[in-house]
């Protein structure tokens, strides 16, 4: 065992110092959970075998231990962004406008496990495409009778790879997923401002890009006995295929009849993902019950968000570590109840109001989620749900100035899944 772990680590270190080190420009990691049975048990999955949507994700070595073939998909039918700026804002005031505002059903993750007894017998291979990233938002940052600032953003990737896993021993699995990632940012502001009753300053302001790369996940898993099992994944570094941005500007003041712009077309841009690593350790005291840990670590950089020095965007990300806590309770033979505890702690620093131009959002969560599957013969129907909010700060262009402003943000998503197993 300690001799597959061993290796396991050795080739993710000389990976790693192959491939240039990165990171994600969304600073919070866990704003969207993957699976339905995971996402349920708070993302607390490293050393669980049963999800077909999550496994790949998690960690591919546990492609091996799923019994059979399945199919499974996890869909945020109802996620609602209550995001505010310069608001004190609550938990408690959200919910109650949970029903209120724009809302978007969001496909979080789909998963398939298939095994070829004459091809590749001895291994379990898996499609797996999720959406573990998305952030928008679109409305006013601050306002008064002279002044008038507004933002609109989304930030969103899709990952869709190919999973593998085998068996080493009776009890012990490698396995790895390549996922290919496709991430898009478009961010406009507005920022207009009343000199007098005839004169106004207005700044406008575009940015977009695009990204593309490769990301490998490297897993192990352990059946330590029948009630203790573990696991570790990491995820290497990126791989980048493609990338290009644009940047546009424009001030216009009356006062002065000046109008500055700045326009910039087909600016490199490179995807940058964490590398991360993942311990989970799972325990089963009797035959109804799965408790579950996992504590991920996220490693540090600091970038531009295109390879523009005088209008890009300084991203830096801290070293951050993440927890989850899961549990599932078998009611019966056709009910299960999950519950889970999570951190979606952000990696990047508190704003510093002496650097002009945007910085990324600090703003540390918290989340808990909780969901039931029906079983019907060899199908299940999960129907349930997550939260994840928190408060911080962000810097905004603010009355033609970047200024430090609050920033509240809760995330109400419902979820449903479906899994069949053959």
């Amino acid at each position: 065992m300690w001799r597959a772990i061993l290796r396991l680590l050795l080739c993710s270190f000389l990976f790693s110092l192959w491939l240039a080190p990165a990171q994600a420009a969304i600073g919070n990691y866990n704003s969207i959970l993957i699976g339905d049975q995971a996402a349920g048990m708070g993302g607390a999955y490293t050393a669980l075998t049963s999800d077909a949507s999550a496994l790949a994700w998690y960690n591919p070595a546990t492609l091996a231990f799923l019994q059979g073939q399945s199919f499974s998909a996890a869909v945020g039918i109802y996620k609602k962004f209550d995001i505010r700026y310069a608001q004190d804002e609550s938990l408690e005031k959200a919910s109650l406008r949970v029903n209120q505002g724009f809302f978007r059903a969001l496909p979080s993750s789909t998963g398939s496990v298939v095994r070829y007894e004459d091809f590749l017998k001895d291994y379990t291979l898996g499609l797996s495409i999720v959406t573990p990233n998305y952030e928008s938002f679109k409305g006013r940052i601050k306002s008064s009778a002279d002044f008038v600032s507004s933002f609109e953003m989304v930030d969103e990737s899709i990952w869709v790879g190919v999973g593998i896993g085998r068996k080493i021993s009776m009890n012990e699995g490698f396995g790895l997923t390549l996922y290919y990632t496709a991430r898009s940012l478009s961010k406009s502001v507005t920022d207009i401002t009343n000199i007098s009753s005839t004169d106004k300053k207005i700044y406008t302001e575009q940015k977009d890009y695009f990204q593309n790369g490769v990301v490998p996940i490297l897993g192990y898993y352990h059946q330590y006995s029948t009630r203790f099992r573990w696991g570790f994944s990491v995820r290497l570094p990126v791989i980048p295929v493609a990338g290009e941005g644009a940047f546009s500007s424009s001030l216009i003041d009356t006062t002065t009849n000046s109008q500055p712009t700045a326009n910039f077309d087909d600016v490199k841009s490179r995807l940058k993902i964490p590398m991360k690593e993942t311990v989970g350790i799972a325990w089963i005291p009797q035959e109804k019950w799965i408790l579950s840990f996992d504590v991920s670590h996220y490693h540090g950089l600091k970038y531009l968000d295109i390879e523009e020095p005088t209008v890009a965007e300084t991203i830096q990300h801290n070293e951050l570590w993440n927890v989850a806590l899961g549990g599932q309770y078998l009611w019966n033979d056709q009910l299960k109840f999950r519950g889970g505890l999570f951190t979606n702690l952000s990696a990047h620093p508190n704003p510093d109001p002496a650097l002009v131009r945007g910085q990324g959002d600090r703003v540390d969560q918290l989340g808990f989620s909780a969901n039931a599957a029906l079983l019907s013969g060899k199908i299940e129907y999960t129907f349930g749900g997550y939260y994840t909010g928190g408060k911080g700060r962000s810097v905004q262009r603010v009355n033609q100035n970047y200024e430090v402003v609050t920033k509240s943000v809760q995330i109400f998503t419902m979820l449903v899944g479906t899994s069949y197993s053959f």
